[in-house]
């Protein structure tokens, strides 16, 4: 009965919101040290409390990144259009645009997912892309201490944060390609052997 009510904790909401959530706390915990303010404790007893918090963080900062971060959902290279012109005729469908049609194909490769690479590929695009987000934050909060109390450690620090928001920017946009690459093969397959 629990699985009717509640979805099952997947992959997606370990590796996109909780590993978010859990770096994003870890910031703030640098953070905190940086300040001289005093982190809540974390031990054994707590960390069922720290758990949620960092699933919880984790939502908050996704929720974050979908304002600020939009992926070009329209721009498909010819290869894909085709593809997409190919699903509007396989779904019987006229009015709709490439990202809607897109959705479809996404939707449809996603239940017949089997070898879990769609599933993978979106959520390390959520983590990338969450820890972007945390990245980016932290690398304006150090800019702002650093202008106000200059210290070589945290300019230090502000270096690695904005090394990794280029990083995370790279892999994030790597693993949207991958995700988008594998749908529409997927898709193809499906509509090749006219699965369904």
């Amino acid at each position: 009965m629990n699985q009717q009510i509640f979805s099952k904790f997947n992959v997606y909401d370990q590796i996109g919101y909780l590993l978010v959530g859990a770096i994003g706390l870890l910031v703030l915990y640098l953070d905190t040290i940086l300040l001289n303010y005093k982190f809540p404790k974390f031990d054994l007893i707590t960390a069922i409390i720290w758990l949620i918090v960092a699933y919880f963080l984790g939502h908050v900062i996704q929720a974050v990144a979908n304002v600020f971060i939009k992926e070009k959902k329209e721009d498909f290279n010819e290869q894909e259009k085709e593809i997409l012109k190919t699903a509007e005729e396989f779904f019987g469908i006229k009015d709709l645009s490439e990202g809607e049609v897109w959705n479809l194909c996404y939707m449809t490769a996603l239940a017949k997912d089997i070898t879990g690479q769609i599933t993978s590929f979106n959520a390390y695009y959520s983590l990338y892309r969450g820890w972007l987000m945390v990245f980016t934050i932290e690398s304006v909060f150090l800019l702002v201490y650093v202008i106000l109390f200059f210290s070589l450690p945290t300019i230090i620090w502000l270096m690695v944060s904005f090394l990794l928001v280029v990083l995370f920017y790279r892999r994030s946009k790597r693993f949207y390609k991958y995700l988008r690459a594998k749908v529409l093969q997927t898709f193809l397959i499906i509509e090749t052997l006219k699965l369904q």
